[in-house]
This record gives structure tokens, sequence and C-alpha cells, in this order.
């Protein structure tokens, strides 16, 4: 085969091709899935630290609890969580807004079933309510709870 053949320079490419296939490697991710849940609220302490436990439940469910935030009067507070294999997203957004509501300080209770049982999780929390995240590794096998303070 000469060097300055079509031919010699189809093969090349075909194989060039082919090494660069096998580096990249294969993308067969799933899709993300993508839950809302609204946030129960109650009134909280007025000082409280902006924080975030979480804490495995029967049936492999999750107990959320955060305190640290404030509300106006009929104010929501939604999380919407993204989940792709092993990493987990929470934002947690403002649901229905109240122009020149006098906010009061709250804390705030949701029970997660959308979370596999047994896997550990790579987790980011984001608060857009108080400009505050975290980011942490969450076993759903572990029976301790998690509490952690969200940074400014």
């Amino acid at each position: 085969m000469d060097l300055n053949s079509p031919e010699f320079y189809t093969v090349a490419f075909v194989v060039a091709m082919a090494l660069l296939a096998l580096i990249i490697g294969r993308t067969d991710k799933k899709p993300p899935s993508t839950h809302i849940i609204q946030l129960m609220t109650a009134a909280g302490e007025p000082d409280s630290d902006d924080t975030l436990c979480l804490e495995p439940i029967d049936g492999g469910a999750v107990n959320l609890s955060r305190t640290g935030f404030s509300l106006g009067e009929e104010e929501t507070v939604n999380l919407v969580i993204t989940i792709q294999e092993d990493r987990c997203s929470i934002v947690e957004k403002k649901g229905i807004k109240r122009r020149k509501a006098v906010a009061s300080p709250m804390t705030g209770t949701a029970t997660l079933k959308c979370l596999r049982p047994g896997t550990r999780y790579r987790m980011r929390y984001e608060s857009q309510l108080t400009s505050a995240w975290t980011t942490f590794t969450f076993d759903t096998a572990s029976p301790k709870p998690v509490k952690l303070t969200l940074k400014y």
C-alpha cells in the first residue's frame, strides 16, 4: 500500500476513529429523574443555625429536616430533587411568594421517597432562600442521621 494513496488515508482514519471511541468509552448513563416535594413548614427559633438533617426511616425513605430560614405568611418552599445514578442534587426554592411579606423564622420537614435503598449518594443541597449550600455523601443503608451546617 502506497503512503500517498487514498486507501491508506481511509484505513488510517478508520483506525484513528476506532481508537478515539475506545479512549472516550461508553456513555450508558441513565437520564436524570427530577422530583418536586413541598417542605412542610412550622414556626422556628429566631437565631437557629442554617442546618440540614437527613435521617433514614423504615421502608427506604429519608426524613429531611431544615432550620435557619425565614418565610412570610402563606409562603411555601419546594425541594427540587434531581437524581442521576449516584449523584443527587436538592435545591430549595420558594413556591408561593408574597411581596413585602413580614418574614418570620421557620423550620421545615419533608419525607424523601425517591432515593434508592442501599445506595451511597454524592449529594449537594442548595438553598436559594438563604444562599447557602453544602456537599456531602449520604448512605441510605446507614441507620445514623447526618446533620450538617450550610455554608455561605
